[in-house]
């Protein structure tokens, strides 16, 4: 199985490069341990290499000031690539054992309504879309400049015939005072959050969206994946405040770049965790409301 890296290419833009440009890449060739998490710049192209869908192209948002700038959605992260395989099904460890014809991918979106929090370059929505989504919304902060990003990759990467399957919204955690929100209440099956965690003072926004949005059906699932790079602390203070709010965690592990799986846990290495490998590793869990909590 190549690495997440490895399905990762940036077309640089058609210009000669500037000192900054070689400084920015420099850090992964003098110390190749410390992997590239992020890729992308406002000038570039990536091409994600999915081994189901094939080359898809996106653009990243160029943000304008410094309040959309720290929304760090102008950025494609690891653990967008990783929701993708895992919800291309072109990862092996989205097939559950004993099933046949792929019916027990624990990751299939075949049939869902899907909502994607946080999308940035909106990947995981257009790969739902692909995957056989019956209902698909890229959602992102709504900071014009972002979703029409959005909107321009999903053009571009969903063939025609599937435009009706998908659309962009903007919306804002905890917020539900919207159309949107309010006619979306409970709706989606499936809930898709690749590197929203890194923001404490959000956690609770966070849940609440997906606690409003997530269908009453016990077989709702929102798929969470993060990386390490902002803290292993910042992601064991969400799982914690997601079981007080009436999520539970139907299984969660950790895995790096390269596949290699190890155990969750909420700190390591006496919370000395070296920042260098830890950006390696990501952490990737399936929630679903709790069965004992009333509706």
């Amino acid at each position: 199985m190549p690495s997440l890296t490895e399905l990762i290419q940036v077309i640089a833009p058609d210009r000669e490069e500037e000192p900054e440009d070689i400084f920015a890449s420099a850090p992964g060739l003098i110390f190749p341990d410390d992997l590239l998490n992020h890729h992308g710049d406002a000038e570039s192209t990536i091409v994600y290499k999915s081994r189901r869908f094939g080359d898809i192209e996106l653009t990243v948002a160029d943000p304008q000031g410094e309040d959309e700038r720290q929304l760090f959605s102008h950025y494609l992260w690891n653990a967008g690539v990783k929701m993708a395989e895992l919800v291309s099904g072109a990862d092996d460890a989205g097939e559950a054992e004993g099933e046949e014809g792929g019916k027990g991918r624990k990751w299939s979106v075949k049939g869902q309504t899907v909502l994607e929090l946080g999308a940035g370059v909106g990947l995981g929505g257009i790969v739902a879309s692909l995957a056989g989504a019956k209902e698909v919304v890229i959602s992102d902060y709504p900071a014009p400049v972002v979703l029409e990003n959005a909107r321009k990759n999903a053009t571009k990467a969903i063939p025609q015939d599937l435009s009706h399957v998908y659309h962009i919204e903007g919306h804002e955690w905890g917020d539900f005072s919207t159309s949107f929100a309010e006619s979306n209440k409970q709706h989606f099956t499936t809930i898709l959050a690749a590197d929203c965690l890194w923001m404490p003072h959000q956690h609770v926004n966070l849940i609440h969206s997906m606690l409003h949005f997530l269908t009453l059906n016990p077989t709702g699932r929102i798929f969470v994946l993060a990386g390490f790079h902002t803290g292993r602390a910042k992601l064991a203070a969400f799982f914690e405040t997601a079981v007080e709010q009436s999520l539970m965690v139907e299984e969660i592990y950790e895995e790096d770049s390269d596949g290699a799986r190890r155990e969750w846990q909420p700190e390591r290495d006496g919370g000395r965790e070296d920042p260098t490998g830890r950006k390696r590793w990501l952490v990737i869990a399936r929630l679903k409301r709790n069965e004992h909590e009333d509706g």
